[in-house]
């Protein structure tokens, strides 16, 4: 399917847009949904959670821990193609940028969410949402133009990553704790 016609010019910005779009409106929910838990519970408490989801996913993200955690792993549907060529790719886009659509390779955005959801202000939410359709769109892209076998390469370099993007997600989540 990322070889299809589809994944080039026009559509491949409106699959682009798309994700971005359903990242922000993931974070948007999540922001509604988290101003009415926040109300109950005091900051350190919050954060209490916070931090225990982040342990959570890293020892899941470091094979010490095993569990399954909520995803959609269906691929494209075919009413995607019924939508055209422009706004199948951006429906597409929207479901995938939300979370709804395909795996998550990672859990990191578990934690992301439950962060959003109790902790972040409305612009650092949104900054999440967008970023979390950028990190699909990084990864889509960079499948697409890898000129070798991307999966093997993902397989063989998957587990470190995991250890780098976890550090840097923590350090990340530290940093907003400290200046919030």
């Amino acid at each position: 399917m990322l070889s299809s016609p589809v994944w080039r010019g026009p559509p491949a910005l409106a699959f682009r847009a798309g994700l971005l779009l359903g990242g922000a409106l993931s974070a948007a929910v999540l922001l509604v949904v988290g101003s009415l838990l926040r109300v109950p519970l005091p900051w350190w408490a919050r954060w209490a959670v916070v931090a225990l989801a982040l342990l959570a996913v890293l020892l899941r993200e470091l094979r010490v821990l095993r569990f399954t955690l909520p995803e959609n792993r269906r691929l494209v549907p075919e009413s995607v193609f019924r939508l055209g060529r422009l706004l199948g790719p951006l429906q597409f886009g929207l479901e995938m940028g939300t979370g709804a659509r395909t795996y998550l390779p990672s859990g990191l955005p578990y934690a992301a969410a439950v962060a959003v959801l109790l902790t972040a202000p409305t612009a650092g939410a949104l900054a999440a949402g967008v970023g979390f359709g950028l990190g699909r769109a990084l990864m889509t892209t960079a499948a697409l133009r890898h000129p070798g076998d991307w999966h093997a390469l993902w397989g063989r370099w998957s587990a470190r990553l995991a250890v780098v993007l976890g550090c840097a997600f923590t350090v990340s989540l530290a940093g907003a704790f400290l200046a919030g």
